[in-house]
């Protein structure tokens, strides 16, 4: 599995069925879903010629997940987590359904799109809950870097063909046939869940049944506050979301205001972030790092390098060169950080703790990205960048100042998952 760059990829897909059947699950909803937000942002902004309408849209997507994640995360630690994936694809299905009638029959009103946006929401949280508990459970610690970057690196080609995808189909079929191919992407990922082993998707028996959600709730949150290297990673995560906001907010007006471009410069900046994360996805999943730790640490410094040499870049070439730099930062950095996160969480609270960490990662995103567009129209696009690099250089100092988290080797095997509370209190 060492000879082509991509055998390590194709090899655990050959070998391992239960990994094969979530990967093509992932791609073929991860490509309706892309699809769908192209012909959904195309449908607002057509239907009321404004872009608050659709940051509104991005706001509700991201809104249920703080009231909702961390009961769906006591779900994932009691239930089988393939039957909650399917129960997620099934509801995402219908909502779909619904949504593309409702546009078709001319019922259709901007509160059925608000409220099956949540529902959907709620949903997808459930799976991505569901799936991140699952991981572990369906490959070896050894291949858990693998895994990762397989799924990230099918993500970002998913995302690079349906963005193009959508607009061809929404040019051909209209926006609610367009909706209706995202329905059937749910239906055809459920059927490959269900494929996952049976026994490999049911979480360890044990006494949290007979808990209340509340106090299992509460058991996850006095875990997570003792295990001092898993919060230092939470903390980690959400900055690096935080500082990343200039990227997804502000490329139009970099392009615009500081190199006087037009739509086509936009979309090289745009391309080069995305060849970025998927050399990076690559990268990592061919090497699979064994010190996870210090390439997290790596990927926030590579990430800063990006930002910086995009905020100083007085031409629109290195401007590419940097968000290039940032996509493969992105990847060296999330990859490791999800399997850190795995490894060190163990079974009996993965659902929940997931379900924290994501909430602490997600919370930040629609609050961000309303500051930054405010702050850029004082300060302008570059000196954000500029500030977003700073954050994410301090994030990989405090990182850098935590000799568990530097030191962490998944080569130590079953040893590294026993002792990581005792690594975390050394902070």
């Amino acid at each position: 599995m060492n000879g082509l760059p991509l055998s390590r990829f194709t090899g655990m897909l050959a070998t391992n069925s239960s990994l094969r059947n979530l990967w093509l699950a992932r791609a073929v909803s991860a490509l309706g879903d892309y699809v769908y937000s192209v012909a959904l942002m195309w449908f607002v902004y057509e239907q009321t010629h404004s872009a608050l309408q659709t940051g509104l849209l991005f706001i509700l997507k991201f809104l249920p997940e703080p009231f909702v994640g961390l009961y769906f995360g006591v779900l994932a630690n009691r239930l089988n987590r393939r039957r909650l994936m399917q129960f997620s694809d099934l509801f995402q299905m219908l909502a779909m359904l619904l949504l593309g009638v409702l546009i078709a029959s001319g019922s259709f009103h901007m509160w059925h799109l608000y409220v099956i946006t949540i529902c959907a929401s709620m949903a997808g949280t459930l799976f991505r809950i569901a799936q991140t508990s699952l991981i572990p459970d369906l490959v070896g610690r050894h291949e858990l870097v693998s895994a990762n970057a397989l799924l990230s690196v099918t993500m970002q080609l998913m995302r690079m063909i349906g963005a193009t995808l959508g607009g061809i189909l929404v040019a051909i079929i209209g926006v609610a046939g367009t909706i209706e191919i995202n329905a059937l992407s749910f239906l055809v990922s459920l059927a490959f869940v269900q494929r996952i082993r049976h026994d490999k998707a049911q979480p360890a028996a044990s006494s949290a049944s007979a808990k209340s959600v509340n106090s299992e709730i509460k058991e996850g949150l006095n875990w997570l506050v003792n295990n001092k290297i898993v919060l230092l990673l939470m903390l980690l995560g959400t900055l690096a979301n935080v500082a990343l906001a200039p990227t997804n907010v502000l490329p139009p007006m970099l392009i615009q205001r500081e190199f006087h471009g037009d739509a086509r410069m936009l979309g090289w900046f745009e391309t080069s972030i995305a060849l970025g994360l998927l050399l990076g996805g690559i990268l990592v999943g061919t090497l699979s790092p064994k010190k996870v730790g210090r390439w997290f640490l790596a990927g926030l410094g590579l990430e800063a390098v990006g930002m910086l040499s995009v905020a100083v870049a007085p031409f629109a070439w290195m401007a590419y060169a940097g968000n290039f730099l940032l996509g493969i930062g992105v990847m060296v950095c999330n990859i490791p950080l999800s399997t850190l996160m795995q490894t060190l969480i163990p079974d009996r609270m993965r659902g929940r703790v997931n379900s924290m960490t994501s909430i602490a990662f997600n919370i930040s995103i629609p609050i961000t990205y309303g500051g930054i567009g405010a702050l850029a129209d004082v300060i302008g696009a570059k000196p954000s960048y500029g500030l977003g690099a700073l954050l994410l250089a301090l994030c990989a100092a405090i990182g850098g100042m935590n000799a568990g988290l530097r030191s962490f080797d998944l080569g130590e095997g079953q040893k590294a998952g026993e002792a990581n509370e005792d690594a975390g209190q050394a902070v």
